[in-house]
């Protein structure tokens, strides 16, 4: 790999590849190595380097006018890696009836089978070092599963969700620049802000992009084919923000370009108290040699169908006491600040991070595992599990992750702010629709009737509606489809109408259901790359 710190090039400068990606984040850097593994050369664009600075972080920075998303946060990493420099590492499967049309769900179904996507699991898995594929299957941790788990899972309208992580989350950008630096006919280039993308006269091919850096230089980035890896905010940015050929943006015809933006909500809602005896293993986490593997709750396919659910699932977190409550938020905040693991803070110096003494609910979706190392988690757990009988009884409050429907008002646009590479801001409107509600109270009732039968426990339900917190996974803004009336990109994630131009990311999701998508932006990555090699030169 010839890495290029664009800042050191003269003005002007000119730069050639078969295939050009603009994002070095999961998708990007998994499609470089495949391809150029292929034969291909390939030039990969990042627009920082390899460590955070925040004069090019700010250039994410964006204006919300809907539901807000975590104050504070650094929900997006710009520079080598992307934003899996700040991820915890939680893996899981979109399931088959997130791919299907859904009556009740308007906008929902993927234009490919479930299947396409699920054949490249288990080589996405390995990338992300989670092993065997079959570690998402319950058969594969039955013997694990604690009497009041069993019990809770009998009931005919429920059914286990599976959450994997590795001993370590992923780090492309350290674990991969190893392999990138043996890629003979990979070119990375560092410091480097794509800024436009131009078409020929036609508005059906791209020619060549526009990339800036904050130093003034301006280059010119020309390719056979172009990717644009950047998530699911910057990527229709840069689609709408390139419209002198196409006058409301590159893709955009038919004004989806930025709608249906998707998150997944969650939320703290309600308690279980657990009768004495009864006992959570799985859905406390389970510490396996080669990772975590952790037990949800959902309802099952038939159950959503029937009375018109979202398909959200939810886990039991042991209640933090009230101490612990007060104090977590700074605690939490600068150990990971220091630690550099990436959750606290919406800056990266830790002199400016707002340390609220309120804890926000998004405390129950933390755990030590994602400081410890893995060795001494699992020691320690083990060792708790073994040596402390639940004897009495138990709260749990009751976590849900939730399934965000595709709505078209729930979008990013541009602002009339500009950047300092003259580019507009985004302004983003998260909506969360009130289906989403309905199915947590849904789920809450299936999880109660549970308890109550089975005599685990009892149920102190949520009242109200819960406060979400987002996930930051950015989904849906340059969905998938087989028209470009009702998507941004075709089946094989080509931009509808230019022949050239193609997205990898969650941005191109139609769905999302409950599932992080981590494991699924790889898979489709390695689906991308399978496309563009058979197309030959």
């Amino acid at each position: 790999m010839t890495i290029v710190d664009a800042r050191t090039l003269e003005d002007g400068t000119r730069l050639e590849a078969e295939v050009c990606i603009v994002g070095a984040g999961a998708a990007g850097i998994t499609l470089a190595l495949e391809l150029e593994a292929a034969g291909r050369f390939v030039l990969l664009v990042e627009s920082g380097g390899f460590e955070p600075d925040q004069a090019v972080q700010s250039l994410y920075d964006l204006q919300s006018v809907g539901y807000p998303p975590r104050e504070n946060y650094m929900a997006r990493a710009r520079y080598f890696g992307g934003s899996c420099n700040l991820w915890a590492g939680r893996c899981m499967r979109l399931q088959a009836q997130d791919f299907a049309a859904r009556a009740w769900v308007p906008g929902s179904g993927w234009p490919i089978p479930a299947d396409e996507v699920f054949r490249y699991y288990p080589r996405a898995a390995a990338i992300l070092g989670l092993g065997s594929i079959t570690q998402f299957d319950l058969a594969t941790h039955g013997r694990r599963l604690s009497a009041a788990e069993r019990a809770l899972l009998e009931s005919q309208d429920t059914e286990p969700t599976l959450s994997l992580w590795a001993p370590k989350p992923k780090r492309f950008g350290r674990s991969e620049r190893r392999r990138l630096t043996r890629a003979a006919r990979v070119r990375l280039l560092l410091h480097a802000s794509v800024t436009r993308i131009g078409l020929d006269d036609d508005g059906t091919q791209v020619l060549a992009l526009t990339a800036q850096t904050l130093t003034g230089k301006v280059l010119r980035l020309e390719a056979q084919t172009f990717v644009l890896a950047m998530g699911g905010i910057e990527t229709p940015r840069l689609l709408l923000g390139s419209h002198d050929r196409q006058s409301r943006g590159i893709g955009n015809g038919f004004d989806l370009v930025g709608r249906y933006f998707m998150d997944h909500p969650r939320a703290v809602f309600g308690a279980v108290r657990l009768a004495p005896g009864r006992r959570l293993t799985l859905m406390r986490g389970w510490p396996l040699s080669d990772g975590k593997v952790q037990l949800g709750i959902g309802l099952t396919p038939d159950a959503q169908a029937r009375d018109g659910l979202l398909n959200h699932y939810l886990t039991l977190e042991p209640e933090a006491s009230g101490y612990a409550t007060q104090h977590y938020q700074a605690t939490i905040e600068v150990g990971k600040v220091l630690l550099r693991r990436g959750h606290a803070g919406g800056r990266l110096e830790l002199g400016e991070a707002r340390l609220a003494p309120a804890v926000p609910d998004f405390i129950y979706l933390l755990s030590p595992k994602e400081i410890l190392p893995h060795r001494l988690w699992r020691l320690i757990t083990l060792a708790r599990y073994r040596l402390a009988p639940e004897r009495k009884a138990r709260r749990y409050v009751v976590v849900y992750f939730c399934e965000q429907p595709p709505e078209p008002a729930s979008r990013v646009h541009l602002s009339r702010e500009t950047d300092r590479l003259g580019l507009n801001r985004l302004i983003l409107d998260w909506q969360i629709p009130d289906s989403v509600h309905h199915s947590i109270v849904r789920l809450q009732s299936a999880l109660g009737r549970a308890l109550e039968l089975r005599g685990l426990g009892t149920l102190e339900p949520g009242t109200g509606v819960p406060g979400y917190t987002d996930a930051s996974h950015h989904m849906g803004t340059t969905r998938m489809s087989d028209s470009p009336r009702t998507g941004v990109v075709d089946r094989d994630c080509r931009v509808h109408g230019v022949h050239n131009l193609y997205i990898a990311g969650s941005a191109v999701f139609p769905s999302a259901g409950h599932a992080n998508p981590t494991l699924t932006i790889v898979a489709l990555a390695l689906r991308l790359a399978d496309h563009l090699q058979s197309l030959g030169r």
